[in-house]
């Protein structure tokens, strides 16, 4: 109930709460920092402390695999924490510059997340004096029971899951947001099922409610997937960072195949110099190729039907959709036509066909 809740929640603020939702945002942001720096205080003033030893040096390994298999596999986690700020590019439409406010956001957003999400690792591993009772904790929640016994209050406990919870709503909000004006763009260039019907903006509102709706049912129904078998669930979370690495290296990696030379004749807003712009592609081209290999281990090496990694079985039914959408969406899909020039230059955002303003956001 408390999903629906939050769902619904996210669906009412993106569609009555647009002329708002930029503010909204920025309260988000101030109230995710906020909390990371309550909790993180809180933590290490009140909870006993483990030694630096265990901390930096101290590496456990019970997977069955050999222990840079398991240093790979350890690395979902991190990339999963990482991920999203491809959020940002959906939204470029409606930002004043976006060849200049979307590298500087995107960069922002992946300085501020491993900034906040390595220290946040650092305080929690100083303070978790009994790892096992922490992780079989019956609140099921290996956080909310290390505040508990830091704090040695349950009231506070309440108050900070709380707070650390409300990131999560602000996150569906997000999610929301971006998911629904990636779809738009999609099916108003003629690239989506049902595009006529996604591609349309309410007059009264200002938003493609339509597509609002249908990213919000989507996260609905595969939510739900919580209530069932856990390996499909976990199977699905688990795509989501190979699907979305996987978009982000498929760029780069055609843009290294054809030569940095034709993104654009003139000097970009956001240069990353020859060399550097080079090394970053290769870097994260490498980088996605390898993980991507092991994030479709088992967690395990001893396999059985709860251990399986389903992943690759999720991958392949993404593949027969992909393949099916180009087939009947490859005559009428035309893509975004832009002039590049022109936006780099103008001081309004670029989706005026979609009555929206960057005040709106």
């Amino acid at each position: 109930m408390y999903f629906l809740a939050i769902s619904f929640f996210a669906i009412g603020l993106n569609i009555f709460g647009y002329r708002f939702l930029g503010k909204w945002n920025e309260g988000a942001l101030f109230w995710s920092l906020t909390a990371w720096i309550a909790t993180s205080a809180v933590i290490l003033a009140t909870a006993p402390k483990t030694s630096a030893e265990f901390v930096f040096t101290q590496f456990t390994n019970e997977t069955g695999w050999p222990d840079g298999v398991a240093w790979m596999l350890g690395l979902l986690q991190s990339a999963l924490s990482l991920i999203g700020y491809d959020a940002i590019t959906h939204m470029t439409e409606e930002m004043p510059r976006p060849t200049r406010d979307a590298p500087i956001a995107m960069v922002t957003c992946v300085a501020i997340g491993g900034v906040t999400g390595l220290t946040m690792i650092i305080v929690l591993l100083f303070c978790i004096p009994n790892p096992e009772a922490i992780l079989t904790t019956l609140t099921g929640n290996p956080l909310i029971e290390l505040i508990i016994q830091a704090t040695g209050s349950r009231a506070a406990g309440t108050v900070m899951s709380c707070a650390l919870a409300i990131c999560f709503v602000n996150g569906t909000i997000g999610s929301v947001t971006s998911g629904s004006r990636l779809l738009w763009a999609m099916a108003r260039d003629g690239g989506a099922p049902c595009s006529r019907l996604l591609s349309q903006i309410n007059p009264n509102f200002h938003v493609p409610i339509n597509a609002i709706l249908a990213v919000a049912l989507f996260n609905i129904l595969f939510g739900l997937l919580y209530l069932g078998p856990s390996v499909a669930f976990n199977a699905y979370i688990s795509s989501c960072t190979i699907f979305l690495n996987c978009s982000y290296a498929g760029p780069i990696l055609i843009l290294l195949l054809r030569g940095r030379k034709t993104l654009t004749a003139e000097r970009p807003d956001f240069p990353l110099g020859r060399v550097g712009g080079y090394v970053a592609n290769v870097v994260a081209v490498v980088y996605v190729g390898v993980t991507s290999v092991f994030f479709l281990l088992p967690s395990t090496e001893v396999v059985d039907t709860v251990t399986m990694n389903y992943v690759s079985a999720v991958i392949g039914i993404f593949i027969i959709f992909v393949t099916l959408l180009w087939v009947f969406k490859r005559k009428s899909y035309q893509g975004p036509v832009f002039d590049m020039a022109a936006i780099s230059s103008s001081p309004q955002p670029v989706a005026t066909t979609m009555g929206l303003t960057s005040k709106h956001f």
